[in-house]
């Protein structure tokens, strides 16, 4: 396992980050944007849920960089329930003629519900663009990272094995659909696995400003804690602005 962890490191090592300073400005392309959801719930039960996603994704034909932040709190009967921050990364350098990458991986989790205080990841990973245009976008990855994750009850560190899937179709030129999928497991224990699942829809109201629907399933195969289930959907709506 120590070995698997230094070829991990080395490969990092060895990416050709150095790409991003050979590129001219003007072949790169920035898209950022901050989008705020929330759902109340009144009556029988009380229940609310603010969410937040900053994302900030850079795209050139030499490199793509995509980057999320995800952070949600929640509240039901005056009770904390929703709980969690999520930052990812990723670094892709593309060869031949465009369509293969491989680059870097890494995340950073926390999540009070599931008792999760610190869980960051980093791995090299491959793949590949089924469809790259303007308007929709479509691929495959895989990868091995070395895990650190420290909860309640315990404080380990393994290598996992993940696989994602990316679609984003500007089907108008106001409206837009997108659905990210991914799945990752200890390659020591397959009974310890997790996956995220987010699709949704986002129309502009105006030049920078939008109406989002969204919905969120994170997996896990083992939860830790006790009453804590497998599955943790969230439907939200919201707004979000372009800069």
């Amino acid at each position: 396992m120590k070995r698997l962890k230094g070829m991990l490191l080395a490969a990092l090592v060895a990416l050709p980050v150095a790409g991003f300073a050979e590129e001219a400005a003007t072949n790169a392309t920035w898209k950022s944007s901050l989008a705020l959801g929330a759902t109340y719930k009144d009556g029988n039960t009380e229940k609310s849920l603010f969410t937040m996603t900053l994302k900030g994704d850079r795209f050139s034909p030499e490199n793509d960089w995509l980057n999320n932040l995800y952070t949600e709190y929640g509240k039901t009967e005056g009770d904390q329930t929703e709980g969690q921050v999520r930052g990812q990364s990723e670094y892709r350098h593309k060869f031949g003629s465009g369509n293969f990458f491989g680059g870097a991986f890494g995340e950073a989790y926390y999540n009070d519900i599931k008792n999760i205080r610190t869980r960051l990841k980093l791995g090299p990973n491959i793949g590949y663009y089924f469809i790259n245009k303007e308007t929709m976008k479509f691929d495959a990855s895989a990868g091995l990272n070395w895990v650190y994750e420290r909860t309640t009850t315990r404080e380990h560190d393994f290598v996992e094995c993940r696989v994602a899937a990316n679609y984003l179709w500007d089907f108008t030129e106001t409206a837009s659909y997108y659905f990210n999928i991914e799945y990752s497991v200890n390659v020591e224990d397959t009974n310890d696995g997790n996956g995220l699942l987010t699709t949704g829809l986002k129309t502009k109201v105006s030049d920078q400003l939008n109406l989002f629907v969204e919905l969120r399933d994170e997996y896990d195969n083992n939860p830790d804690g006790a009453g804590v289930a497998h599955n943790d959907v969230t439907a939200t709506a919201g707004l979000a602005y372009d800069f």
